[in-house]
């Protein structure tokens, strides 16, 4: 059995919900709390579902704590 160098636990909320995090065809990216994939295409609907928007489900995953601090940094840099 190989050993994990490094394990970082997946960002979780008080609801039990994880941060999944995606990019959207023809660029852009966002995220979404959900529990399950189930319920991240629900959301997904809920919030989004009168635009044209698409995801791109091949970047799709849960964050974890670095992987939403970049995501969060990459964010403010392009709303400058």
């Amino acid at each position: 059995m190989k050993h994990r160098e490094k394990y970082e636990r997946l960002l979780k909320n008080s609801n039990g919900q994880y941060r999944y995090q995606f990019n959207w065809v023809g660029g852009g990216f966002n995220d979404i709390w959900a529990k399950n994939i189930t319920e991240f295409k629900k959301e997904l609907k809920r919030q989004f579902g009168n635009s044209n928007l698409s995801v791109n489900y091949n970047t799709l995953h849960k964050a974890t704590e670095s992987s939403a601090k970049s995501w969060d940094r990459a964010g403010d840099m392009s709303c400058w």
